[in-house]
């Protein structure tokens, strides 16, 4: 994870000095409607196995204004991986259930405190919904069936809604742009993945027009 990241600050601080070579009017980015396409990485704990971390795609859509906008996005993580489940009705005390995947849909509200030729920092705060795949209950270690409560908790803990965080910089070059953020979900006692959840994402935004009426 620690290479991953040096090598995000890394491009970025490339790009950075690229775009600060050649700034561009903020015209490309005020009042705008911008599609992207993300990628990134996911990075969570799994309870009984430690940290793990999980490559992240998505969609999103910014409607900007001169100091804030609209961002809506939808993602998909990935991945398969075993957790331990307290169960007191086990002899074991947990179980293994098994998760696929996660799917989540964030609307959040930016700011764009200042820009820099055609580098502009943002954040902003909001709201997401996420939503794990399949989750597979096994049998403890002695065979024993787990109840029909245990497995609709399990089924509860499927999914969460909760406020969000995010910070990025988008840097602009006409029409396009590059894009780095992070989005950072508090815990929560009352999901699978109880941990903090963070996601690194990277990707490119275009400009698809104004975001207002043009008389």
């Amino acid at each position: 994870m620690q290479k991953l990241k040096a090598i995000a600050v890394a491009v970025t601080a490339m790009i950075v000095v690229s775009a600060s070579a050649n700034a561009q009017s903020v015209s490309n980015f005020d009042n705008s409607w911008f599609w992207g396409f993300k990628s990134g990485v996911n990075s969570f704990a799994v309870p009984g196995h430690g940290n793990t971390s999980t490559v992240d795609l998505g969609l999103d859509w910014v409607i900007t204004r001169s100091k804030g906008g609209l961002y809506v996005s939808g993602n998909q993580s990935v991945f398969q991986r075993d957790l331990e489940f307290g169960d007191p009705t086990s002899q074991t005390g947990q179980r293994t259930v098994r998760v696929n995947d996660m799917r989540r849909i964030t609307l959040a509200a930016l700011g764009f405190p200042k820009h820099f030729g055609g580098i502009t920092p943002y954040a902003g705060i909001g709201f997401m919904i996420a939503v794990l795949g399949d989750a597979r209950v096994f049998v403890d270690s002695v065979n024993t069936f787990p109840t029909n409560s245990f497995l609709d908790e399990v089924e509860n803990e499927r999914s969460r809604s909760t406020a969000v965080g995010m910070a990025g910089v988008q840097i602009q070059t006409k029409r396009a742009a590059v894009f780095i953020q992070n989005t950072l979900v508090p815990s929560n006692n009352t999901f699978l993945f109880r941990s903090v959840l963070n996601f690194l994402e990277f990707g490119i935004r275009i400009n698809f027009g104004s975001s207002i009426d043009q008389d």
